[in-house]
């Protein structure tokens, strides 16, 4: 079981659709217990449960709040949707309701989906509102995808918008995806207007949320047609022009469907970081899995960064001795790992199940490559390694070995530099060093650099406990090396 990150006992974390009240996340999400025909049936009949949360780590879990229909109802599934308060005081839930069991909630042999609504005074118990359902607007958009609505109110013009994922009529299925727009005075009555944001660039824009942050006007959506990842683009306006960072994105592969939230003025992002089939390194991508949270950074331009959230971070608050090999101690000097023509390393011992690790690396112009490795054997050859590569401007994931075990010796998948998706850009041309905080916590691994970049990921098979820091052609000076437990 993950101390820091959370999964539910019965079930695994789906998409996440959080609200802030009184100072509190409430991070509601799709329960999914994977009780489908075959094992490719993930979110099947989900239900929205919720968590409430202060600092990330004090989770109280209030189960089911959203159940599923019944059989001849519309919302056999819940999916995704948001949130919003009224100025009465009344709590507006929008979800994404879809029946497959029947015909009538499908066209041409596809089930549809449909917009729907529910109330409640404590965001806790909730009466849904069958006959406000609406589906999409057939002569602008695709009847098929009409999903995750997200509402918000925009104090200028005193109405309530609401974005759906969504795709437009008559476009290629791989480049139709678009966020669609319906407006309303009373959060009861909808008109579907043209599209919101539509590039012709993805299948669609799942779980689209849109938020305001010192001037600025954030669009946050995830897609799956060239990768799976979270985007956003920035504007000076709710309506755009939407523009795009080089870097558009909160962390890679391994975090999906991120929405936010702020409270007590800090803004935060919520997401899935899913399991692996069989849980084994070699296992593919499943759909949900444990919940990953990072909170988010802004630059003067504009564009937005994240780091390990303080009260997560704050949980690691016993500092333990680093151990070298040879079973010394670290002790505050720096240390230098000189590999000018070759690999060098700094090898460690005793790298807990559960722990923070940090360290200041500073690093030589030209070095290829530098990082910590983490589950070392004995010879600290076989691993996990977060690799940081100057030349490139980018932090990879790698382990070693890559294929599973068994595999014959030949067989080296020598052509894959590191393990495919997992990858982030870091631009390290006009810098000598960096700070880096590695959060374990079983077998999820999250990896901030300079409180800007994330990489999260999943480790299942290797369970030693050598550590180290390493250099390719180049010298690394470690400063301020800090291994922390709970």
């Amino acid at each position: 079981m993950n101390e820091i990150y959370y999964k539910p006992n019965d079930g695994w974390v789906g998409d996440l659709i959080p609200f802030s009240n009184d100072g509190k996340f409430y991070l509601f999400y799709l329960h999914d217990k994977r009780e489908g025909k075959n094992e490719d049936d993930y979110g099947y009949q989900t239900t929205w449960n919720l968590l409430i949360t202060t600092d990330g780590t004090d989770i109280d879990d209030q189960g089911v709040v959203l159940p599923t229909g019944g059989h001849d109802d519309i919302d056999e599934s819940c999916y995704t949707g948001s949130v919003i308060k009224d100025k009465s005081g009344v709590f507006h839930l929008f979800y994404t309701a879809q029946n497959v069991s029947l015909a009538r909630y499908s066209k041409d042999g596809r089930p549809l989906q449909f917009v729907m609504h529910a109330t409640s005074r404590d965001l806790i118990h909730w009466d849904k509102h069958y006959d406000s359902a609406f589906g999409a607007d057939e002569t602008i958009y695709e009847a098929h995808d009409w999903r995750d609505p997200f509402v918000y109110f925009n104090e200028q013009d005193h109405c309530y918008y609401m974005l759906v994922a969504a795709r437009v009529k008559g476009f290629p299925l791989k480049t139709g995806g678009c966020i669609a727009l319906c407006s309303s005075k009373d959060l009861w009555n909808w008109e579907i207007r043209e599209p919101f944001y539509s590039p012709g660039a993805y299948m669609t824009h799942e779980c689209p949320d849109l938020f305001q942050m010192n001037g600025w006007w954030y669009l946050v959506y995830s897609t799956f047609t060239e990768r799976f990842i979270t985007h956003y683009r920035y504007s000076k306006s709710p309506f755009g022009p939407w523009s795009a960072p080089m870097e558009d994105s909160f962390d890679g592969r391994a975090f999906y469907a991120a929405k936010t939230a702020e409270a007590r003025g800090e803004r935060w992002c919520f997401a899935w970081t899913p399991s692996k089939r069989g849980e084994q390194d070699a296992g593919m991508w499943e759909w949900g899995g444990t919940l990953v949270m990072h909170q988010l950074t802004q630059q003067p331009d504009g564009r937005l960064g994240v780091c390990l959230p303080k009260g997560i971070e704050n949980r690691f608050c016993h500092v333990e001795p680093v151990e070298l090999q040879d079973g010394s101690l670290a002790d505050s000097q720096p240390i230098i790992v000189s590999a000018e023509y070759g690999a060098g390393s700094l090898r460690l011992k005793n790298l807990p199940k559960v722990c923070l690790v940090e360290a200041e690396i500073a690093f030589t112009a030209g070095v290829r490559s530098f990082g910590i490795g983490i589950r070392q054997d004995a010879k600290y050859a076989d691993g996990y390694f977060f690799r940081l590569e100057p030349f490139y401007n980018r932090v990879v994931f790698d382990l070693w070995p890559r294929r599973a075990p068994g595999v014959n010796q030949w067989y080296l998948d020598g052509d894959k530099p590191f393990v495919v998706e997992l990858e982030r850009p870091y631009r390290m041309t006009h810098i000598e060093s960096v700070g880096i905080k590695l959060a374990i916590d079983g077998d999820i691994c999250v990896l901030y650099v300079d409180d800007t970049v994330a990489m999260t990921t999943r480790t299942y098979d290797l369970k030693q406990d050598g550590w180290s820091f390493f250099a390719f052609d180049g010298t690394i000076t470690l400063r301020n090396i800090r291994l922390r437990v709970l």
